[in-house]
């Protein structure tokens, strides 16, 4: 499913099209549209599906002080502003300029329906000028290159830019569309130049000019692809979430960053499987170590690589806990965590189609003893309780 723009009288529509999984367009209308960008945070855009004229066209709850989904999601990922009506754009190569490009497309993953809500997670953003020249923009990458500069930012709280960036978090973290519209527009300004402010901003911090930085999130789309991204998509619910979560960890998981959590957090468990208590380490006599560090969610003040966003997993119980086979939950009345069977995966069982002998035997309290001896880096009950809800388990 996706976010669209029409051309109508020379100025620009957005109205919704496609579909996810057996959920329509006709299914949605009088919802507010509500961003989810990380796992568990909901941004409301007062943006509205609403039937006008036939057409499923978004609508703002007040036209005077609410701004289109398009803009707000610009101003989540440090764009420059982009413009409404893509026939007034240049022609040529596209690029990330102020009034260069118009947005195109914005395909989503339909994250929860209710009577009056709908609950989104954009994945790509197309971009388009007058001539048709595309870029898709991955809203995942283009995140995790804001999240840098938010760090590297807070390092540095003095300076005016790290001061807006740091505003520009808070922002973030308080779910408010109008604070992130705000500190955008201001950064934007103190761009001379008016090209991506990302850049400009990474440029400001003296960030090195790595792989992860060199394309700001951009891919090349050919205009077909631009148009039909989107259009139909066939994922159902619970395996498009598991597919964003698995997205963001591959994206965590690269560079020294990652290397470094993985022994962290394997050295804080003593290589000890925290389901079922084997030891698994790396031997000489045995080659690659059995268990691995497995993230949660990219979380908490967005530090993604902190232990406590962490558990150290037999490759079996990594893939369990992957597949929501196998539910870690944190009980705060009882102060420990438990392990259990999902309903998903007994309901399978009962069908004969797997068999998880291993994974009833270990259901129940987890040991303390197989928690890292320091609680700081135990697994953050915040970051559980968003995964299973991302899964919806």
């Amino acid at each position: 499913m996706r976010i669209a723009l029409r051309t109508s009288g020379g100025r620009g529509e957005y109205e919704l099209a496609g579909s996810h999984e057996s959920l329509r367009v006709h299914d949605v209308f009088d919802r507010q549209l509500v961003l989810q960008i990380l796992p568990g945070q909901k941004i409301y855009t007062n943006n509205y599906v609403r039937r006008s004229q036939g057409k499923p066209r978004i609508r703002l709850q007040d036209q005077h002080s609410d701004k289109h989904i398009y803009l707000i999601l610009a101003a989540i990922l440090l764009l420059p502003k982009p413009k409404r009506e893509i026939s007034t754009t240049p022609t040529g190569k596209l690029q990330l300029y102020k009034d260069n490009f118009s947005v195109l497309s914005i395909p989503f993953d339909v994250v929860e329906l209710t009577a009056s809500e709908m609950t989104v997670c954009p994945t790509q953003i197309i971009l388009s000028n007058s001539s048709e020249d595309s870029v898709r923009l991955d809203v995942i990458e283009r995140m995790r290159l804001v999240m840098s500069v938010w760090e590297a930012a807070s390092a540095n709280s003095n300076d005016s830019v790290s001061s807006l960036l740091i505003q520009h978090r808070t922002a973030f973290n308080a779910a408010s569309s109008k604070g992130m519209l705000d500190v955008c527009e201001t950064l934007r300004l103190i761009n001379t130049e008016l090209d991506d402010p990302l850049r400009h901003i990474i440029k400001h911090l003296n960030l090195p000019d790595t792989e992860k930085f060199a394309w700001m999130g951009t891919h090349v789309a050919e205009a077909e692809e631009a148009l039909a991204f989107g259009e139909v998509n066939l994922e159902n619910f619970r395996e498009s979430a598991r597919n964003r979560v698995k997205t963001w960890r591959q994206i965590a998981s690269r560079g020294p960053e990652g290397i470094r959590f993985s022994n962290d957090v394997k050295s804080a468990y003593n290589n000890t499987c925290l389901f079922t208590g084997f030891r698994l380490p790396k031997t000489d006599l045995t080659g690659p170590a059995g268990v691995d560090a497995a993230h949660i969610l990219p979380w908490a003040e967005y530090g993604l690589n902190r232990i406590s966003n962490g558990l150290c997993l037999s490759k079996l119980c990594h893939w369990a806990f992957d597949a929501g086979i196998i539910i870690l939950d944190f009980d705060s009345s009882l102060n420990r965590y438990t392990l259990s069977v999902s309903q998903k995966a007994l309901q399978a069982e009962s069908h004969g189609l797997i068999d998880l002998t291993p994974f009833h035997r270990i259901q129940g309290a987890v040991s303390r003893s197989l928690l890292p001896k320091d609680s700081a880096n135990w697994p953050d009950a915040s970051f559980l309780k968003a995964y299973n809800a991302a899964l919806n388990l």
